[in-house]
């Protein structure tokens, strides 16, 4: 990994770029290395099964994964490489209509979801935030996922749902939680629950602290995993 040192990045953040169009994922990689000197692309695959080979190899620092490939899709490339190289993050590189991956990518804890025609620029702001920590996910991602939550009754939540979350969370913060969850922003819980924005800041505080959640993605995630919607 890399680090500063005065104000100098002495090792650069290696990448494996995985695609099968192969100009798309060389003209990537050779616009994000003259972008970024700090960028270094060590690999590239034209497959899934490729991909898993290679970053095993080389331990990537930030995987950009396509999610259509041939051989091994995105998805299930991606819930190998957690496995098997657990310090790699992954950026999922998806199309408009790819959101019934993404949704299943979400539960394999995948970092960040980009549309593949935004701006190079982008595509650098990601890798950095990734690597620094942060997880994203597009606009317009995050807009097609919350539609696909929403179609989920209430009701298959609350029959599946993990007990342990009932005793970790109040009623109301249960409430204000899988609303989280449904992709709602605190003004539109707020008016859901009769409640000030404030009440709902705090207890989106308290949320995440008791379920060491970092964000809203994550508590999507979670809220899968455990059955709450």
């Amino acid at each position: 990994m890399f680090q500063r040192k005065e104000g100098v990045f002495t090792e650069p953040i290696r990448i494996l770029l995985a695609d099968d169009q192969k100009l798309f994922r060389e003209s990537l990689g050779s616009i994000l290395e003259i972008r970024n000197q700090n960028l270094k692309v060590v690999a590239q695959a034209s497959n899934g099964e490729e991909c898993l080979k290679l970053a095993i190899q080389y331990l990537p620092d930030i995987i950009l994964m396509d999610v259509r490939m041939p051989v091994m899709d995105g998805v299930e490339c991606s819930r190998k490489v957690r496995e098997s190289c657990p310090q790699s993050k992954i950026i999922m590189l998806t199309t408009f209509s790819d959101d019934e991956y993404v949704f299943e990518a979400l539960k394999l804890g995948v970092a960040g979801y980009l549309l593949k025609d935004i701006q190079p620029a982008e595509v650098e702001a990601a890798i950095l935030t990734v690597y620094n920590g942060g997880v994203l996910m597009a606009s317009d991602v995050a807009a097609k996922l919350i539609n696909k939550l929403n179609t989920i009754p209430a009701s298959v939540g609350q029959l599946n749902m993990d007990p342990n979350i009932q005793k970790l969370l109040t009623p109301r913060e249960y409430d204000v939680f899988r609303l989280l969850a449904l992709g709602h922003d605190n003004k539109a819980i707020a008016e859901k629950l009769y409640l000030t924005e404030g009440t709902v800041r705090n207890h989106v505080s308290n949320i995440y602290s008791k379920l060491e959640l970092k964000d809203r993605v994550q508590v999507v995630k979670y809220a899968i995993e455990h059955g709450v919607i």
